[in-house]
């Protein structure tokens, strides 16, 4: 991850936005030497929130947990029933 100061980022917006388009980094912007922001591209920003989003669920999160445990146990796979169309949105 990148670490720019503000002064350096504005100068340079345009620049690390045409960056952002071709790599799935993150910049990270300090003001006073302290983190102030974070730029990064649309599809990175994606998917943060749809991390987020199946990490807040916790029934689906609990399944996702019970499949893994049937994996290491019994070698099966399991699969759920259902549509996830349900998640939080």
């Amino acid at each position: 991850m990148k670490v720019l100061p503000l002064s350096e980022a504005k100068n340079n917006l345009s620049k690390l936005v045409e960056q952002l388009s071709t790599t799935r980094e993150e910049i990270t912007v300090t003001r006073n030497g302290r983190a102030a922001a974070v730029i990064m591209s649309p599809e990175e920003y994606e998917g943060w929130k749809e991390t987020i989003n199946i990490l807040s669920d916790r029934e689906f999160t609990q399944e996702i947990h019970r499949g893994i445990k049937d994996i290491k146990k019994k070698g099966k796979v399991y699969h759920r029933t259902g549509d996830i169309t349900g998640m939080k949105g």
